[in-house]
């Protein structure tokens, strides 16, 4: 044991208090002074007493208040009570200018406590009311923030942590200081405030030690480099790994500057090096050899998500990709049964385009999957009065009430990291019903933010048993001892950090008391002094650094050239690589699916043709196994939405006009008038979900839309030879090869000199004629649907096939036609040059397309797109058919 803590628990043994900057060096001290201890063969042994600073200022305030002391029954604000006022100070008081409230009312908190701990005793701020600053108007606007705030606090008859110790150094005479015997550890460096405070302490009588000021010196300190950032972690990882499995030891170190930005990288590459295992099934919960200082947000955590999007969803709304998210969650009642079911009420609501999700969107979707819980949540909303505004008590009181009626935390047992995360959500809920000190009543919308935010706010880092390895952030290592220890990410552009002082305080000010982070050679003195901590935490310490990050090079911090320097750190190989390496792959060819019975009705009617002829496998996920892409909600309609609602506009306006003779004899206001009906029509034949979630503007400018459309459409109809409409969405079959297809037309004409012309209307990007005979015949349907009507009515010449292109920017027909006069704007058959008359026509579909039905009655499944136009840009099914694997597999054989 080192002679700093040998000499820190003897002080603890003999009844001494020890006081710590921050929780994680308070029970790392704890943990010691327990392991002394049991090594000396006791059963028993009184609990040492080691605080965190801020709590022992708390235990001094209690005992000024059972002393008598007047002040002590002032309220003492937590630091939830504190942030909430601030954050109400800044609403009511900021410039209409400032847009982001919340992140000021923090750096206004932060500067509240920095004029508290760094000043002489006196409210600096005051002067910046009435004189000059210094820098802008910052200082100014924190100046009257700080007076609306202690204003609240007066109001309140409260004060807050910040305050605390200049008012206990006012007020010692109400402790027992003579049998007060304090020592300090782990301060690199004490405020002013701190200063008074233990100065007026030992003043009367009180016994004040810093145990940890001599550093012993350095034993085994070296310098590393690695290439990356992400290389560094590994090699550092892999380095405790070492320690911990060869030299036998149990408290490895590894600081890490940056790792409350890198967390969730580092944590997985500790997983993975830490506890390989884990990737194995059932190894989930295993517990980690390793433990992160720095918490995640308890918001995130999410067994808390699921209680704060049921508060959410009970006074408010959810996005749809929340209230998805909390149906889903294993926190939820009957979720072991149900979860399957719930999982699609996700689909339902992106189909019918919700947004946003109300509490009876979300019984009605449970009702179908789980319709006990949904009856609960029915009748206990029934029975509930609705609320605007109430104390913090009642808001906890209702949602408590409401959380049971959920179902959360659900029916399974809860493991040890989730019995705690619910017991930091009971405490959000007790800080949240202790800001009727300061808030006796608020506001629905207002209780749910805030809640939120306390959430937000509390870092939870479940507690376990004592790993072997310990990732910690620059300050949470400061004052530990290690049995090795490793310094990561001290490159010369981040240590020393470059200063960042508090935009809100006058930098003259700040730069005058010594503030932290406010001048340079304050970040040289404060990283020169946390080097020589870590070069005397450990027997043996390595500092390292990056080579290079994101194409920049970087070099070594200067506070590190003093230590000699060893070989470059490199990584050993990943062991997923290794497996990767010394696998035999075995390759399965699988590119059909079971045939289909001759004789058997194809599924997806001409669609299946075309995108056999677009991909195979595609045709066959589609319409044989039944995959679609995930859908999506825009913020109108949908591509299909469109189409649909075109087709059934032009559907009941030619069911109603019925020929071109008709629609020549109407007038301009008539015309008008029945295409405005039709459009009427369609949009009324849309779910009244799907409807309710389009907004009212975006109906109406589709409606517009799709007016203007036909307007332009019908106004072409008119320029054609004379027809008649002899069908509207006919159905009809059509054999080819040895299955038989089920097709919808959108509509026949029937010419007065003769034979029919085919038309399919079209929203989306049409293929001209000269495209539809490649070798892979591209846009089929019209084919199709001649060889149908053919085989139907031999007797009734087709003399055109005609796509009706219905996008906006793009009206007009496209197809083909037997003569120019049968319809001008077609392609004349003879211009193709690829077909004497329209039997040959008609004879290379049905060679072709009978290829293809060939095709899909034998399953064929390869994956196979064409190469132009490519298929894929819009399949959305690349997950399953993993082209983009083969693609890159490709790419490197080639490069190779």
């Amino acid at each position: 044991m080192a002679p700093m803590l040998s000499n820190i628990l003897t002080a603890l043994s003999e009844g001494a208090t020890a006081i710590t900057p921050n929780r994680r060096l308070a029970r790392f001290l704890q943990r010691a002074f327990d392991r002394v201890q049991q090594t000396a063969g006791r059963k028993s042994w009184p609990t040492p007493t080691v605080l965190p600073y801020p709590t022992w200022l708390q235990t001094l305030w209690q005992d000024c208040a059972a002393d008598g002391e007047p002040q002590a029954a002032k309220v003492l604000l937590n630091p939830s009570q504190s942030a909430f006022l601030w954050r109400r100070v800044v609403e009511a008081h900021a410039p209409a200018l400032l847009l982001d409230t919340h992140g000021a009312a923090e750096l206004a908190e932060e500067a509240w406590s920095l004029t508290q701990a760094w000043s002489a005793g006196a409210e600096s701020w005051r002067a910046w009311k009435t004189s000059d600053a210094g820098d802008s108007n910052d200082a100014l606007m924190f100046a009257n923030w700080a007076e609306a705030y202690l204003a609240e606090l007066r109001r309140a008859e409260a004060l807050d942590t910040a305050q605390l110790a200049d008012v206990l150094a006012r007020n010692t005479a109400h402790l027992d200081m003579r049998s007060m015997r304090v020592v300090l550890v782990g301060f690199i460096k004490l405020t002013p405030q701190q200063q008074r405070l233990l100065d007026a302490l030992q003043a009367g009588g009180a016994e004040i030690r810093a145990l940890d000021s001599e550093l012993p010196p350095a034993v085994d300190v070296s310098r590393t480099i690695a290439a990356t950032p992400r290389e560094e972690i590994r090699v550092a990882l892999e380095w405790a790994r070492e320690r911990v499995l060869i030299d036998g030891l149990d408290n490895v170190g590894i600081v890490i500057d940056d790792l409350a930005q890198r967390r969730e990288e580092i944590v997985a590459h500790a997983e993975d090096i830490l506890c390989p295992a884990l990737v194995l099934p059932t190894q989930a919960a295993t517990r980690r050899p390793f433990e992160v200082s720095l918490g995640t947000p308890l918001a995130a955590v999410p067994l808390v998500i699921a209680a704060l999007d049921l508060i959410g969803l009970l006074e408010d709304r959810l996005q749809r990709g929340d209230a998805s998210a909390l149906l889903r969650s294993p926190y939820l009642g009957g979720s072991e049964t149900a979860w399957a079911r719930r999982a699609g009420v996700e689909r339902e609501w992106l189909s019918d385009g919700r947004r946003e999700i109300a509490l009876d969107d979300a019984i009605a979707a449970l009702e179908r999957s789980t319709p006990e819980l949904a009856e609960r949540w029915k009748s206990w909303r029934q029975g509930r009065r609705p609320v605007r505004v109430a104390s913090p008590r009642e808001w906890v009181d209702v949602w408590r009430d409401w959380l049971g009626v959920a179902g959360w935390p659900g029916s399974r047992t809860l493991d040890s990291a989730e019995h705690q995360a619910r017991e930091a959500w009971e405490s959000v809920l007790a800080n949240f019903a202790a800001l009727g000190a300061v808030a006796p009543r608020i506001a629905r919308s207002a209780a749910v933010q805030t809640i939120r935010l306390l959430a937000r706010d509390r870092v939870f880092q479940p507690e376990g048993g004592l790993p072997s390895v310990q990732l910690l952030g620059l300050l949470e290592g400061a004052g530990l001892e290690f049995d090795a220890l490793w310094v990561a990410g001290l490159s010369a552009d981040r240590w020393p950090r470059a200063p960042n002082p508090n935009p809100l305080l006058p930098l003259h000010w700040q730069r005058q008391h010594n503030v932290p982070r406010a001048t340079a050679q304050g970040e040289l003195e404060y990283a020169q002094s946390l080097t020589d901590w870590f070069a005397a935490a450990a027997p043996v310490v390595v500092f390292s650094s990056p080579a290079s990050s994101d194409d920049h090079r970087l070099l070594p911090s200067a506070l590190l050239l003093r230590y000699p320097e060893a070989a470059p750190a490199t990584g050993a190989v990943p062991w997923i690589e290794s497996i990767a390496r010394a696998a035999r792959l075995e390759t399965i060819v699988d590119d059909r699916a079971p045939a289909i019975e001759a004789g058997s009705r194809a599924p997806g009617g001409a669609g299946i043709i075309a995108m056999q002829s677009d991909c195979p496998f595609r045709a066959v996920a589609r319409y044989r196994l039944g995959v679609d892409s995930w859908p999506f909600a825009p913020a109108g309609l949908l591509p299909e939405e469109r189409g649909a609602l075109a087709h059934g506009s032009l559907a009941a306006f030619w069911n109603g006009v019925h020929d071109q003779a008709t629609l020549s004899g109407l007038d301009r206001d008539e015309l008008l008038r029945r295409i405005r009906a039709a459009v009427n029509g369609a949009l009324s034949q849309i779910g009244t979900a799907r409807r309710e979630s389009v907004p009212p503007v975006v109906r109406r400018a589709e409606a517009g839309r799709l007016e203007g459309v036909l307007n332009a459409w019908i106004a072409l109809e008119l320029e054609r030879p004379a027809f008649v409409v002899g069908a509207v969405e006919s159905i009809t079959r059509l054999s080819l090869g040895p299955l038989t297809f089920a097709l919808r037309l959108d509509r026949i004409d029937q010419l007065e000199d003769g034979g029919i012309v085919i038309i399919d209307y079209k929203t989306g990007q049409v293929v001209p004629p000269r495209q539809w005979f490649d070798e892979r015949p591209q846009a089929p349907q019209l084919g199709m649907y001649g060889l149908a009507q053919r085989a139907a009515f031999p007797e009734l010449p087709v003399r055109a096939l005609a796509y009706g292109r219905l996008k906006s920017d793009a009206i007009g027909p496209i197809g083909i036609a037997t003569e120019a006069h049968v319809w001008p704007r077609l392609t004349e058959l003879q211009e193709l040059r690829k077909f004497a008359d329209w039997a040959a026509l008609e004879e290379w579909w049905r060679s072709h397309l009978g290829s293809l039905a060939d095709e899909i009655a034998a399953g064929c499944a390869t994956v196979t797109p064409r190469r132009y136009p490519s298929p894929c840009r819009s399949c959305r099914l690349h997950a399953l058919c993993r082209i983009e694997s083969v693609r890159m597999e490709e790419s490197d054989n080639g490069d190779a």
